[in-house]
């Protein structure tokens, strides 16, 4: 056991520093898309999240800055947190559908960009559209799986799931349109300054 360790390399200090940034970029992220629906909430009466999909923004725009598994950590919690602080998303049955929209868009869009070198606006199109696939999946899910006197309480569009997602979407078109537009201009913000803080560096 001792010896597996010690083949084990230690973490050079640009892991380390590495590892710290994107820590501290998630815990950023996060407390933005707790922040940022409460102000559209309140701008809008609370009419605004479904349409704008202000969460989205933050978690989609870590996910293109960090690695996989800390933006699968990101697209977890931010919904998480945020129900538990604000009571949005709802519990039943908004939380869960974030939580499995969030994580999957969110792991999808870190492959993508940092993996396979996509463009920014191509991997949020295509995380988008692997969300709206999981809209579609978890609605199916609750409506199979929760017991029938929860299913009563569900909007009774969720029984068909793909009028729900269709509903969905076509309610959301500005705000995935926003996310094209926005999370690509927030990613090359962020690695332009860290590009400019490596040549400083240098």
């Amino acid at each position: 056991m001792e010896a597996r360790r010690s083949e084990r390399p230690e973490p050079t200090v640009a892991e380390e520093f590495a590892r710290a940034r994107e820590l501290s970029l998630g815990g950023l992220f996060i407390a933005l898309g707790v922040v940022i629906p409460v102000a559209f909430h309140a701008l809008g009466g609370g009419k605004l999240g479904s349409v704008l999909l202000p969460m989205y923004l933050p978690v989609l725009a870590c996910a293109m800055l960090v690695s996989a598994p800390t933006a699968a950590a990101v697209g977890l919690l931010t919904p998480v947190l945020s129900s538990a602080l604000t009571g949005m998303p709802p519990i039943m049955p908004f939380l869960p559908i974030m939580v499995a929209e969030l994580v999957v868009m969110a792991t999808l869009a870190s492959l993508l960009h940092r993996r396979l070198r996509l463009h920014p606006v191509l991997a949020v199109v295509l995380a988008l559209l692997s969300g709206r696939v999981v809209l579609g999946l978890v609605a199916a899910l609750l409506m199979t799986a929760l017991p029938a006197g929860m299913r009563e309480g569900l909007p009774p569009i969720m029984r068909t799931p793909l009028a729900y997602v269709a509903a969905a979407t076509v309610t959301a078109l500005p705000g995935l349109a926003l996310q094209i537009v926005a999370v690509p201009a927030v990613v090359a913000l962020v690695e332009r300054r860290r590009g400019a803080a490596r040549g400083r560096q240098v």
